[in-house]
């Protein structure tokens, strides 16, 4: 983890509401799963930084320097502030954060699924996975078809939509349930809304598959001082932070129902 100020490179739409952000890179490898804060305004207004997953990261070409990206939704002040810088603009990051997306167990099947913003930092693991040949499944769920961002998605990657516009229509869980077979071992990892987690979690208990699964949770420090982002334990023993224990966790560490309410 390092605190540095990082230039933006680019700060494109990518989508109603959707941007895509590259970072200038001087801290150690981010790796998929782990998150950044960063502080848009050298101001104290908003006074808390802002969580942001990785969605990729570059070593640079002939020599250049390292990047960093993220996708992210202009959603409220901070983010409204993010998204009227340009290139050259520089911003105040603390990262890489957080448990990342353990490797998958010989003979498991790798089964990738995004909902809306989760989308980030599962296409970041889905490179990672094609570049080690381990070939991934990805499965990708979105409101509709104006929700799909203006970014290359990897090579027989399956978009679903609410409505149907675009792609299959209905959620990834139920996309996964009826075109993957039960058979054999798989592990889903994924990222989204706890409703989308809590139906892979489901998914994958039913069908004896491993889980693991990213938590969208609010984060006040991203440190784990505050506990502001703490999720239910499945076993009913206490909670577990995103920040600090997660923001990956085993699907059967995390009452997801119970966090999704």
């Amino acid at each position: 983890m390092k605190q540095f100020e990082a230039r933006i490179r680019s700060n494109r739409a990518v989508a109603p509401l959707w941007r895509e952000l590259v970072l200038s890179w001087e801290a150690e490898r981010p790796l998929p799963g782990q998150f950044l804060t960063l502080r848009a305004s050298p101001r104290y207004d908003p006074l808390l930084r802002r969580p942001f997953a990785f969605a990729g990261f570059s070593e640079g070409a002939e020599g250049g320097p390292p990047s960093a990206s993220l996708l992210y939704q202009v959603r409220g002040q901070a983010t409204a502030l993010l998204a009227d810088l340009a290139a050259g603009a520089w911003v105040d990051v603390l990262g890489p954060l957080g448990r990342p997306f353990p490797p998958s167990a010989p003979g498991e099947r790798p089964l990738l699924v995004a909902g809306g913003i989760g989308l980030g930092p599962v296409l970041f693991l889905a490179r990672e996975l094609e570049a080690a040949d381990a070939r991934p499944l990805l499965v990708l769920g979105f409101r509709d078809a104006a929700a799909i961002p203006d970014i290359e998605l990897p090579p027989g990657a399956v978009v679903c939509t609410d409505d149907g516009s675009a792609g299959e229509r209905g959620f990834p869980s139920e996309w996964i349930a009826r075109n993957v077979s039960p058979d054999g071992r798989a592990r889903i990892y994924g990222c989204g809304p706890g409703p989308l987690l809590a139906s892979l979690a489901s998914l994958a208990a039913a069908r004896s598959w491993a889980s693991s699964l990213s938590a969208e949770q609010w984060m006040a420090c991203g440190v784990g001082a505050c506990a502001g982002c703490a999720l239910p334990k499945a076993d009913g023993s206490g909670f577990l932070r995103a920040c600090a224990e997660g923001p990956v966790f085993e699907g059967s560490e995390i009452d997801w129902k119970g966090s999704a309410r």
